[in-house]
């Protein structure tokens, strides 16, 4: 079974060296991370970019888009992606109120999928919240993007504090949508009743299942992310990390 790796979501730390991006991915390093997603590039190009995650021995696990992005320029950010190395262009939110809106997401990602794989890189799909809830039908969302799609053209990155926030078990999911789900982000919660963010290995997530299923599963990576932060940002991902790391034997 293949070492499964860990990325940092760098959203987490998104207002930490800002306009300095070299500094932040060599925290990311001292840190202990295998790689990262990102979350924008600042406007640095992609060889730059490239040979900053080089020198400090990062791998690009992929990059959150958003959809406005990747409907204008789709080819300019296939490329992008492709010269640094990712693994995964991801769709991070997309506003779904109406079966017109779920079609429509169906139609963007048929067509955008196999373009992405062609180029040797998946689509996914980053659930929130109400991906699980539905106002207007007695399914949850992200089932009906499962089913109205293929493998080529969509995998799923599903959010484990937002799965947990839906009263749904992270591991059930995960096998739910089985290879489908090519990876999780891993985002702990304080308890049902404050469904508040924390450090991993701090809240009520089932760490150690969750890891233990991405192992099992043959996930390449997991990714730490934490959208509030209590605390200083880069002592809160060590943190986070350490903690999936014991679970992982201290790799």
């Amino acid at each position: 079974m293949a070492s499964l790796k860990v990325a940092l979501q760098l959203y987490t730390l998104r207002d930490y060296d800002k306009g300095d991006f070299a500094a932040k991915l060599r925290k990311v390093r001292e840190a202990g991370y295998d790689g990262v997603e990102f979350a924008g590039f600042d406007d640095v190009p992609a060889e730059e970019m490239k040979a900053m995650l080089e020198s400090n021995e990062l791998q690009a696990m992929g990059s959150h888009t958003r959809i406005e992005e990747l409907l204008e320029k789709l080819d300019e950010v296939i490329a992008y992606n492709k010269v640094i190395g990712s693994s995964y262009i991801v769709i991070p939110y997309y506003k779904i109120e109406s079966m017109d809106d779920v079609r429509s997401l169906v139609g963007i990602v048929k067509e955008m999928g196999p373009k992405v794989r062609a180029a040797g890189m998946d689509l996914l799909y980053h659930n929130h919240y109400h991906e699980f809830v539905n106002d207007f039908g007695n399914r949850p969302v992200l089932e009906m993007l499962q089913d109205a799609t293929t493998d080529e053209e969509l995998g799923f990155e599903i959010d484990m504090f937002w799965t947990t926030h839906a009263d749904r078990e992270p591991v059930s999911v995960m096998d739910e949508f089985g290879m489908r789900c090519k990876t999780v982000h891993l985002k702990d919660m304080v308890s049902r009743e404050e469904k508040e963010m924390t450090e991993l290995g701090t809240g009520i997530l089932d760490l150690g299942g969750i890891v233990a299923k991405a192992q099992s599963a043959g996930y390449e990576w997991v990714v730490v992310e934490q959208d509030r932060i209590k605390i200083d940002g880069y002592a809160s991902v060590k943190q986070s990390l350490n903690n999936v790391k014991a679970l992982l034997g201290g790799k």
